[in-house]
C-alpha cells in the first residue's frame, strides 16, 4: 500500500486477522460444497441448499455433543433424514404425521440404498460399514405432548397419542412445497391437512430401516410450522436424553398465543411479562413474508403485486354481502396475477361459500398504488416481528440455563426463513456461533 511502511502493513493485517475471525461464521456461512448428485434428486434448489446447510450444522453439533443419534420431527419426505443417514452415517429417526409422505421417503430409502449397495459391490470393498438408512416412525407432536411419551413414540415406532393434522408437518410460507410435500401456498395462508396416519407396522418403509434410538438424542426440525417449533424447544428443555437442538421456524400467523399454559408466543417468562408484547395474528402473517424477493417484485414493477389489491378488493366485497364477516381465511388462488379482477373475485367468493351481489368492479390504479405502499410498510415491519418472536425463544432456553445461538444458515435468496436456533446443554456459546462455518 503506498504510503505504509512494513510494520504499518503488518499490524494492519493482523488486525483484519483477527476482525475477521470474530466474523468467519457469517463470511464464510455459504462456502461450502453442493449435495453430491444422488442427494440432490426430488429437490429443488431452493431445498438442496436447506439440507446441505443443516446437515454441516447437525454433523458439527453430534460432533460437539458425543452424540450421533438424531430425530428429525416434521420430515415429509425425508430428504434431511436421509442425507443425515446415507450421506454423513449419522443415526436417523425421521418422525413425520403423514403416513403417505412417510411411504413416499421410503421408497426413496429403497432406490438409494440398493445404488449404494451395488457400488459397494463393484468396489469390492468387504471391510466398507453397512448401508444403513433413516428410521421412520409416522405419529404427531401437538403442544401437550409431554417428553416420556416423545421418547415413547421413537423408541416403540407406534403411533402415540392424538393430534392435529399441522402438528407434525412442514411447510414453507412463500412456496409451495415439492411435490407430494403439504405446505402453505404462496402468502402462507395453509398448512394443508390429512387423516390420521396408520403406524409403520402396517406400513413397514424397508428393510433397511435403522434402528430405532436409544441414549442422547439430537432434536432437529426444517421449518418446523406454528407451534411445532416451540413444542420441540419444550422437549429439548425437559427431556433428560436430548443433549442439542436446532430449529428452523415458519409459519408465525400459526403460533398460539392464548392465555393456555403452553402458547407458542411467548415462550419467556421475561417477555410474557413486557407490557404490550402481543402480536396479532396479521403481525405474525407478515413476519412470514420474504423482504428480498418483495423488493425484486417492486424493482421490476411485477404483475404479482396486484393480487394484494385483488385481496384487499375481495375483502370489501366480504363485508358488503356480509358485515360479519372479517377477515376470513381466503386460500390462495393460483396465478391471480394472470386472472381479470371478477374471475379472481368470484373463485375467492366462491371459497367463502359466498355469491357476488352485483358487479365485480376492480379497485382504480390510485387505490392499487395506495394498498403497494401499505403492504411495503408492513414488509419493512415484518423483520423486527420475526426477530422478537426468535429472542423471545432465546431467551426462554437461557432462562432455563441452556447456552444458544442465531444464526444465519441459509441465503436469504434462496429461503427467507433463513435463521436456525442452535442450543446444546453441554456446549460453550462460543463453538455453537461457529457451527455455521464448520470450524
Amino acid at each position: 500500500m503506498r504510503g505504509f511502511a512494513l510494520e504499518q502493513q503488518k499490524r494492519l493485517a493482523a488486525s483484519l486477522v483477527r476482525v475477521l475471525a470474530l466474523y468467519r461464521p457469517l463470511t464464510d456461512a455459504y462456502v461450502i460444497p453442493p449435495l453430491p448428485p444422488r442427494f440432490r434428486r426430488h429437490l429443488r434448489p431452493k431445498k438442496q441448499h436447506e439440507v446441505r446447510r443443516l446437515a454441516q450444522v447437525l454433523e458439527r453439533l453430534s460432533q460437539l455433543t458425543g452424540c450421533p443419534q438424531v430425530v428429525d420431527v416434521g420430515a415429509g419426505q425425508g430428504h434431511l433424514a436421509r442425507f443425515l443417514a446415507f450421506g454423513l452415517r449419522l443415526s436417523v429417526t425421521a418422525v413425520e404425521g403423514d403416513a403417505r409422505l412417510v411411504t413416499q421417503a421410503a421408497r426413496f430409502d429403497r432406490a438409494l440404498a440398493l445404488e449404494l449397495e451395488k457400488e459397494q459391490a463393484r468396489r469390492q470393498a468387504p471391510d466398507a460399514p453397512p448401508v444403513q438408512g433413516p428410521s421412520h416412525v409416522v405419529g404427531w407432536v401437538t403442544p401437550d405432548t409431554r417428553w416420556p411419551e416423545f421418547v415413547e413414540l421413537l423408541r416403540s415406532g407406534k403411533v402415540a397419542g392424538g393430534g392435529s393434522p399441522w402438528a407434525a408437518t412442514t411447510c414453507q410460507p412463500r412456496e409451495p412445497c415439492e411435490p407430494g410435500e403439504r405446505g402453505a401456498g404462496k402468502g402462507g395462508a395453509d398448512c394443508g391437512g390429512g387423516d390420521r396416519p396408520e403406524s409403520l407396522e402396517q406400513n413397514p418403509p424397508t428393510h433397511l430401516q435403522g434402528q430405532l434410538p436409544q441414549g442422547p438424542l439430537l432434536l432437529t426440525g426444517l421449518h418446523a410450522c406454528g407451534d411445532l417449533s416451540a413444542t420441540l424447544l419444550r422437549l429439548f428443555v425437559a427431556c433428560p436424553h436430548m443433549v442439542g437442538i436446532t430449529s428452523v421456524s415458519c409459519c408465525y400467523m400459526k403460533l398460539s398465543t392464548g392465555k393456555g399454559d403452553r402458547p407458542g408466543y411467548p415462550l419467556s417468562d421475561w417477555v410474557a411479562a413486557l407490557p404490550g408484547h402481543q402480536l396479532s395474528y396479521k403481525a405474525r402473517e407478515g413476519a412470514c413474508h420474504a423482504m428480498e424477493d418483495y423488493l425484486l417484485r417492486l424493482e421490476h414493477d411485477s404483475p404479482s403485486l396486484k393480487t394484494h389489491c385483488y385481496r384487499a378488493r375481495l375483502e370489501t366485497l366480504i363485508r358488503a354481502i356480509d358485515p360479519t364477516k372479517k377477515r376470513l381465511g381466503v386460500q390462495a388462488i393460483p396465478k391471480a396475477h394472470q386472472m381479470t379482477f371478477e374471475q379472481y373475485a368470484r373463485q375467492g367468493l366462491e371459497r367463502v361459500g359466498m355469491s357476488p351481489r352485483g358487479p365485480l368492479e376492480p379497485a382504480s390504479p390510485a387505490q392499487q398504488r395506495q394498498v403497494v405502499v401499505f403492504f411495503s410498510l408492513a414488509h419493512l415491519l415484518a423483520p423486527l416481528v420475526e426477530t422478537l418472536i426468535l429472542l423471545d425463544r432465546m431467551i426462554y432456553l437461557q432462562e432455563q440455563g441452556f447456552p444458544c445461538a442465531l444464526v444465519p444458515l441459509f441465503d436469504p435468496a434462496l429461503s427467507a426463513r433463513n435463521l436456525v436456533l442452535v442450543a446444546a446443554k453441554k456446549v460453550p456459546p462460543s463453538d455453537l456461533w461457529g457451527l455455521a462455518a464448520g470450524e
